[in-house]
C-alpha cells in the first residue's frame, strides 16, 4: 500500500511535461513557479486517533529542454509552518530531518516529509483545516472531512476456520464481502494468504485474485482494482487455486494458518485526485491536456485521509491439507 501513497506524492516534485505529434506545440509555455502541498491523514478508528498525518511541501520547477529528470536538486521546502487545525485546536507538524530514500528510480536523494504522530480523539464527519506558510510568507490552504467508520459484512461467518469447502447450495461459489456505500469515495480491496518458506525466516503473502478468465485459451487471474462499488466477490475456486498455487511454490514450508482481507478507503478529495492522475505517461509527468484535481486554495496539491480496515481469519486445518503435496 506504501506504493499507492507513494504515487499521490510522486505527481508533485515535477515539472510540466506533454506529449505532442504538433512540431510546434511547446509543452513549456508559460511555466508558472507554484507551490505544492500533499498532505494525506491516515485513520485508525479502532483507537479513536489520527495514526500518522504527512505532508511534502515542493515547488514546480523548470529544466532546459523536455527531461524532468534533468533536475537533480531536491525540491523539497525547509522551513515551511504547517498547521492542522481539529475542532478548537492546532497542531505544528514537525520536519522530517533524515528523509527517506527512494527505491523506484530515477533516485531521488531525499524524500522528506512534514508530520504528527497519534492525535486523539477523533469524529467521524468532522471537518479539519490545514494552513501552511511558506518561508517567503505564501499562505496555502485546504479543508477535508474525517471520514465515517465503515463496518464489514460477509456472505459466511467462518466461526472455526476458512474454507471453500461449504455448503454450495445455501451459499453459492463465492466469498462475498461487503462494506456500504460512500459516494465519491474509491476503496482498494486486497486479500492476501499467508506463508512461510524453508530459505527464509520471514513471513511471505499471496494475492489472491478475485476470479480466473480465459485469454487466448490461457486461465489468467484477476486482481482487485480501485473501485467505487460497495463490494467484492472472491471465486472459492480462485482462493482454492491461490492455495495450490503457494503449496507448490519453490521452498514452500508450511501455511501461516491466516487469510486476511484488506480494504484502503480514500475519501473524496482523495480519489478525485487519484482518479485525475491515473493515465499519466510517467511520474514526473502532468499532461497539459489533462485535468489534474487540487483542493489547496493559493498552489496545488491535495489533502485528504484515508483509512485502513482488515479482517483476518484462520484456516481451517482441514482445508490446509487438501493442498499439501
Amino acid at each position: 500500500m506504501k506504493n499507492l501513497i507513494t504515487k499521490i506524492f510522486s505527481v508533485t516534485v515535477l515539472s510540466i511535461l506533454s506529449l505532442s505529434c504538433q512540431e510546434d506545440f511547446n509543452p513549456k509555455t508559460d511555466f508558472k513557479e507554484q507551490y505544492v502541498l500533499n498532505c494525506y491523514i491516515d485513520l485508525d478508528y479502532d483507537y479513536y486517533q489520527f495514526t500518522v498525518i504527512y505532508a511534502n511541501v515542493t515547488k514546480l520547477y523548470d529544466v532546459n529542454g523536455l527531461d524532468p529528470s534533468q533536475y537533480k536538486l531536491n525540491p523539497f521546502i525547509h522551513g515551511a509552518q504547517i498547521y492542522l487545525s481539529y475542532r478548537n485546536d492546532s497542531y505544528l507538524l514537525k520536519q522530517d530531518t533524515n528523509g527517506v530514500i527512494a527505491k523506484r528510480p530515477p533516485p531521488i536523494p531525499l524524500y522528506k516529509f512534514y508530520y504528527l504522530a497519534k492525535l486523539q480523539n477523533i469524529y467521524p464527519n468532522y471537518p479539519v483545516y490545514l494552513t501552511a506558510k511558506m518561508p517567503d510568507g505564501k499562505v496555502l490552504n485546504a479543508k477535508t472531512q474525517l471520514l465515517e467508520g465503515l463496518q464489514l459484512g460477509f456472505s459466511y461467518n467462518y466461526l472455526h476456520g476458512f474454507t471453500t469447502k461449504i455448503n454450495r447450495f445455501l451459499f453459492g461459489h463465492s466469498f462475498s464481502i461487503d462494506w456500504g456505500q460512500a459516494d465519491g469515495h474509491l476503496f482498494f480491496p486486497r486479500m492476501q494468504i499467508s506463508y512461510q518458506r524453508t530459505d527464509s525466516a520471514n513471513i511471505f503473502y499471496e494475492d489472491v485474485p478475485y476470479t480466473f478468465v480465459i485469454n487466448n485459451g490461457v486461465r489468467q487471474p484477476v486482481y482487485p482494482s480501485y473501485t467505487s462499488a460497495d463490494s467484492i466477490l472472491y471465486d472459492f475456486s480462485a482462493i482454492d487455486s491461490t492455495m495450490s498455487k503457494i503449496a507448490h511454490s519453490k521452498n514452500f514450508k508450511n501455511f501461516t494458518g491466516n487469510i486476511t482481507f484488506q480494504l484502503i478507503e480514500m475519501d473524496t478529495p482523495l480519489s478525485k485526485y487519484y482518479e485525475s492522475i491515473q493515465g499519466n505517461i510517467d511520474t514526473y509527468s502532468i499532461s497539459l491536456d489533462q485535468f489534474v484535481y487540487s483542493n489547496i486554495s493559493g498552489g496545488l496539491g491535495i489533502f485528504g485521509s484515508r483509512r485502513i480496515i482488515s479482517k483476518s481469519w484462520s484456516l481451517d486445518p482441514n482445508y490446509i491439507i487438501l493442498f499439501i503435496p
